[in-house]
């Protein structure tokens, strides 16, 4: 029986990554569910066990980095700790992130049983990249509520065997890229791309180290509704109105008119793959394209246009499109994107369910940042949706993304078919009007708005110098000729003097 078989473009990505740091707390995902009732540990174990068996890469291990070898039977991993408080307990949560994964010997999945009463326990599951993506979470707890409910009444699971496994997926991905299929997807990547600023820039260039925190923000009842009636007469989804937002703070934030996203796609349109675990997902580039002051609704159609183009060339390994585009190599930032956006609605983030038992899943600021940014947007069970920014504190602080989740916030709220993205944008800060004054002054004008250019207005670069002494001895804060050059706008000025007070 064969074992080995070559991996995914995406795994063997997430080997190299994994090389250059073994530690991989950045490619791990931990979830912590809070169970309260008549746990049956037994049954827990059963089930697990069904699942390995169930789903290959659970049972996958990776030599070398080089294949992967799946192992024809294997059990679940379950360590059983106490603990005497529940801040103890969500203690073995953060820890979970810290402990690395064997890739060469597994398991790539573990599970620890924290037992803080007879009926509290808390269960921490941790989960390699490299076997199960986000959509596989979801299918893992739902195939596992079946699988702990048949083990706790003695039934059959009811789980319908499987037609293929990753494995298979992964060489019919190898099979699907053939070198002619691969230029089209890579030539229509660069057409689309082209002249587009390949960094964003929200803080200066620096040492990105993982250390991951996390902040989210509730969007008011209000708020909500107001998004989804707006989808709804713009005959929108939900997802481009959220994503033609979060555009907007960016770019303002960056003084840029062109702002990319990374996306995060399933990566499963055969139906032969929608219940099984692995890493399919794939990241594509999302422009969203603010130049010429639209108003909103137009801006919709383009992010509308912008997101079909992105998936109908979904097929090219993220990987493979860099090295295509072949940005400046920057080990301070992340290849072409570095803010990734996501939407959830309800019932997509893998909520886990226990027969029997009731399951919450506990708010915890994991020391993980998978990127630079991420910016999610979750749907919740009460109609409310819940706004979470993942980011590694070496770049950002937490004033500065409590920043950003209030101007989405105040974007959402006053968005509007008819408003231009000048009225949209977040309100000027004081730098912003104090930046507005000294241009106009400098350009003898009588106003400039934010995104005006410096040069397009009629200046030129012996006033650069006029306007960088200006900002030293009115505002006490060096800007550079180099950065006035770059980004000749009242917005990009105030964003470059943010930086510096806003960034470790």
């Amino acid at each position: 029986m064969t074992t080995v078989f070559p991996m995914s473009f995406a795994q063997q990505r997430l080997c190299f990554l994994h090389r250059m740091d073994p530690s991989g707390a950045a490619h791990v995902t931990v979830r912590c569910h809070r169970v309260t009732g008549p746990l049956d540990l037994r049954a827990l174990r059963e089930a697990l066990d069904v699942l390995v068996a169930r789903h290959e890469p659970l049972r996958t291990v990776f030599p070398l980095g080089t294949h992967q070898r799946v192992s024809p039977d294997g059990r679940g991993h379950v360590d059983v700790v106490d603990a005497t408080t529940e801040e103890e307990a969500l203690r073995h949560a953060q820890a979970e992130v810290a402990r690395p994964f064997d890739l060469e010997h597994g398991p790539l999945l573990r599970l620890t049983v924290v037992r803080l009463e007879p009926r509290v326990h808390f269960l921490v599951f941790a989960v390699h990249l490299l076997v199960a993506d986000g959509w596989s979470l979801q299918v893992f707890s739902e195939d596992l509520a079946l699988a702990y409910r048949a083990a706790v009444l003695g039934e059959p699971t009811g789980l319908s065997e499987l037609p293929v496994q990753y494995a298979d997926w992964a060489a019919w991905q190898r099979e699907q890229l053939t070198a002619a299929r691969r230029e089209s997807l890579s030539h229509g990547w660069r057409e689309r791309l082209s002249g587009v600023p390949l960094f964003l820039d929200l803080v200066p260039p620096r040492p990105v180290l993982g250390q991951g925190r996390r902040a989210h923000r509730v969007l008011p009842a209000t708020v909500v509704h107001s998004v989804r009636a707006l989808a709804s007469v713009e005959r929108q989804t939900v997802f481009t109105v959220l994503a033609a937002a979060c555009g907007i703070v960016l770019g303002h934030h960056a003084g840029r008119e062109q702002v990319l996203l990374g996306l995060a796609v399933a990566n499963r349109d055969l139906p032969e793959v929608e219940r099984v675990l692995g890493f399919f997902v794939n990241t594509v580039v999302l422009k969203v394209d603010l130049r010429g002051d639209p108003d909103f609704r137009e801006l919709l159609g383009r992010v509308a246009g912008a997101t079909a183009d992105a998936y109908a060339h979904k097929d090219l390994p993220f990987e493979q499109l860099v090295a295509d585009l072949a940005p400046p190599r920057d080990p301070t930032r992340s290849p072409v994107v570095q803010v990734n956006f996501a939407y959830h609605p309800a019932g997509t983030a893998g909520a886990l369910a226990l027969h029997g038992c009731e399951v919450t899943e506990p708010l915890l600021d994991l020391p993980t940042a998978k990127f630079e940014l991420t910016l999610r947007v979750e749907e919740r069970s009460d109609g409310l949706c819940t706004v979470w920014a993942e980011f590694d504190e070496s770049l950002f602080d937490l004033a500065f993304i409590e920043g950003l989740l209030a101007a989405y916030e105040e974007v959402l709220r006053t968005a509007a078919p008819g408003a231009r993205m000048s009225r949209l944008r977040p309100v000027r800060t004081a730098t912003e009007e104090h930046l507005a004054r000294i241009f106009a002054d400098v350009l003898k004008v009588a106003s400039v708005h934010a995104h005006d250019d410096f040069f397009q207005l009629g200046g030129h670069s012996l006033q650069l110098v006029e306007i960088a002494a200006r900002v030293r001895t009115e505002m006490g804060q060096d800007l550079g000729l180099r950065e006035l050059y770059q980004h000749p706008t009242v917005a990009g000025a105030a964003a470059r003097l943010a930086r510096t007070g806003a960034s470790r």
